[in-house]
């Protein structure tokens, strides 16, 4: 239904979207090192919507195919051309913590690796699923670097199950 294109435009908006909300949110950040957290995302952002714009396909479509890809192209730029899923530039300004803007991040990158899972499946040229998979692992590289900053801004940020969370003490015990 979608052809290499109409992803790579997809991916090239949202990481623009993701880029520009990244400045917005390091130009009225007030901590130094947020800011430089927002900047670096931020630069990322334009980097991979770089990469993704020279991704090219060379499938031959008949008319009819054309032209139903071109109706889904038009619904889902409209849907993307302003959305950065999870990722709101006042929300990432009033980050209590690194650590909450580094979980904002990640929210917002998973949210992004889980559209483009999602638009895998309306892809049938196996070169695009092949490219579009490219994408998916840069996105998992963010996640990953992302989460080792935050293990570094606090070094016991890993998941406790229930059974491992210390018991808080009542005052006084």
């Amino acid at each position: 239904m979608f052809t290499l294109a109409d992803v790579r435009n997809i991916a090239v908006q949202i990481e623009q979207n993701g880029e520009e909300t990244y400045r917005q949110a390091a130009s009225q950040a007030s901590d130094p090192e947020r800011a430089r957290i927002l900047h670096w995302m931020a630069d990322e952002e334009k980097h991979h919507g770089e990469l993704f714009a020279t991704m090219v396909g060379e499938r031959t479509l008949t008319a009819e195919q054309a032209e139903l890809e071109a109706m889904g192209r038009t619904l889902l730029q409209d849907i993307v051309r302003s959305q950065t899923f999870s990722l709101e530039q006042q929300r990432l300004g009033q980050a209590v913590s690194l650590e909450d803007l580094l979980n904002q991040s990640i929210e917002f990158e998973t949210d992004t690796i889980e559209f483009y899972e999602f638009l895998a499946g309306f892809l049938d040229d196996p070169e695009a699923i092949a490219q579009l998979q490219g994408i998916i692992e840069q996105e998992r590289g963010h996640v990953r670097q992302l989460e080792q900053m935050r293990i570094k801004v606090k070094p016991h940020a890993t998941k406790m199950t229930s059974k491992e969370r210390p018991i808080k003490k009542a005052p006084g015990e």
